[in-house]
This record gives structure tokens, C-alpha cells and sequence, in this order.
């Protein structure tokens, strides 16, 4: 696959509509072409915003009399007097609907300007989910783990660098008593792999549970070669476990690498400005420890 190939297809990919051979030879060529990836970013990006801003907009709030009506007409002209229409009926309607609509417009504007936030670094893997999931449920599944992504960013900037958070962390150990075990011992399962591969290149800084943007993160902070690394745990907002995904670079933003990794409930991020392949680095070292503590250790409150 060339460039031009790929560009051609790109938001196909993006929209999950691609048979998994030619999904296989969009991840080869996106892993030795940065250009694309830096495209196939822009693109995602772009969709997220124009999601959001669809939502949130005032015409697409849906009046409560409206939805009545039309849930009261869909009753009578598919069931008749029967009572076996319900809310999540409408709700699968209207989302079907929204979906397309959605689609065709992001598509629209992607066309239009293909190349926007190129600066943000692309997740080469296809989001690793239940099969037969609607696209729309696929859309916020990702959406909701880009903004987890950029809130563990905020988090090792301004907890582990600078200390500003408007919250002050508490210590894993009462974390595990009021969030869940994962919390206890994380820190543990951080230090240890770093330290039997780089040795006195890997220290352990300090270790904590913190709240930013309204996310919980059990954070673990380590210095490698000089350099200061946040580990960042979060447990995934829709509440469904994922298959194991291998450790990924996910994002380049502010000279920050942000690598990432996802097991069981939990999305992992490790950040740092450290070199791309030093970061990823670090987080390939710890996630076979943090895996096997995050199943050992699933217990939440």
C-alpha cells in the first residue's frame, strides 16, 4: 500500500468498514509512514471535535414532547396496541439515525481539510472491543479513551512536574480502601520490571492517587535516565472490559510522548518527554507486571 492508496481508504479505516486483510496493510504502511499517520490523526481528531460540537450543540437537543410523540407513533405503527415498544427501541432509532448523520458530515469536512491537528500522534491499533459493537458505541468508546489519554497528560504535568493540583493526592493504600485493590501495590509492579532491566537507570520517585478533570488516576512517578515518568491507571469509563492490547506510542503533544496500553477494565498511559522509543520502551517493560497486577488485583468499589 502507497500513500495515495491510503488516503483513498483512510476514512473507511476510521469508520470500521474495511475488510481485516486490508485493515492488516493499513498497519503496516502506517507503521513506517509518519505522514499518514500524522493524516489519519488529523482526521480522527477532526471527528471528535465535530462529534462533540453536534452533541452539545442546541439543535441537536431532542424536545421531550417531540420524543414522546414520536415514540407514541412508532408504537401504533409497528406493534399496534401491543406494549412491547420501550425506550431503548427509540433510543436505537435515533442513534442510527445520528450515526449516519454523523458519518456523512465528518467525512464532508475531513475531505475539506485532511491534514487538521497533524500534531496529534495516531493509535495504530484498531480499538480492541466486544465484536458486533454499533459504531456509535464504538465512537464514544474511543472518544472516551482520547480524553483519558490527554487528561493522564494534564496529570504528569501538573502533578508529577509542578505539583499545582487543585486536589491533594492521598496514598494508594487508602485508595484500595475507598476505589479498589488494583490501587494497592501498583507502585510495586511499576518499579520492579524497570529496575531488573535498566537497573540504577530506573528509580522510583513517589507514588499516589490524584484527581484531575475529574478523573481518578493511580499514578506511580519513576526517574529513567534522568528523566521523570508517570505510570498512569485509570479505570475506563464505559465500564467494559477489552482484550489485552500490547504497548503502543499513542500521542505526541508539547514534546511530550504519551505510550499506552489497555488490560481488563483499565486503560494504562505512560508519559514523560522522554525520546518516542525510550518512552514506549518503558511502557513495554511494565506491562506484563501491571497486566498480571491488574488481574490478580480487580477488585472495585
Amino acid at each position: 500500500m502507497n500513500c495515495k492508496d491510503f488516503r483513498e481508504i483512510a476514512d473507511s479505516y476510521l469508520s470500521n468498514e474495511l475488510l481485516v486483510e486490508t485493515n492488516h496493510d493499513v498497519l503496516r504502511h502506517l507503521e513506517s509512514c509518519a505522514e499518514c499517520r500524522g493524516e489519519l490523526a488529523g482526521r480522527r481528531e477532526l471527528r471528535e471535535q465535530l462529534r462533540v460540537a453536534v452533541i452539545k450543540a442546541p439543535r441537536s437537543r431532542i424536545d421531550p414532547g417531540f420524543a414522546l410523540r414520536v415514540k407514541s407513533s412508532l408504537h401504533q405503527q409497528a406493534f399496534g396496541k401491543e406494549k412491547v415498544w420501550n425506550s431503548l427501541g427509540l433510543r436505537m432509532v435515533f442513534a442510527g439515525v445520528g450515526a449516519a448523520i454523523l458519518i456523512a458530515v465528518a467525512i464532508g469536512l475531513t475531505m475539506q481539510n485532511p491534514n487538521a491537528n497533524q500534531q496529534i500522534a495516531v493509535d495504530l491499533q484498531t480499538p480492541l472491543v466486544e465484536k458486533n459493537v454499533s459504531l456509535e458505541t464504538l465512537w464514544i468508546q474511543r472518544a472516551a479513551f482520547v480524553a483519558a489519554q490527554n487528561d493522564a497528560l494534564e496529570d504528569h504535568k501538573h502533578c508529577a512536574l509542578t505539583h499545582d493540583l487543585e486536589e491533594n493526592p492521598i496514598s494508594l493504600d487508602k485508595a484500595a480502601k475507598l476505589f479498589g485493590t488494583t490501587n494497592k501495590g501498583l507502585d510495586l509492579a511499576v518499579i520492579h520490571p524497570l529496575r531488573e532491566a535498566f537497573g540504577g537507570d530506573a528509580k522510583f520517585l513517589t507514588a499516589h492517587f490524584c484527581l484531575i478533570n475529574g478523573r481518578r488516576f493511580s499514578h506511580v512517578v519513576v526517574q529513567y535516565r534522568g528523566k521523570v515518568v508517570s505510570v498512569l491507571l485509570t479505570k475506563r469509563e464505559e465500564g467494559e472490559r477489552v482484550t489485552d492490547s500490547e504497548a503502543i506510542s499513542c500521542k505526541n503533544a508539547e514534546n511530550f510522548q504519551v505510550a499506552c496500553f489497555e488490560s481488563g477494565s483499565y486503560s494504562v498511559f505512560v508519559v514523560s518527554d522522554l525520546a518516542e522509543s525510550d518512552n514506549l520502551r518503558v511502557a513495554k517493560t511494565v506491562s506484563p507486571s501491571v497486566k498480571k497486577h491488574i488481574e490478580e488485583n480487580n477488585s472495585d468499589v
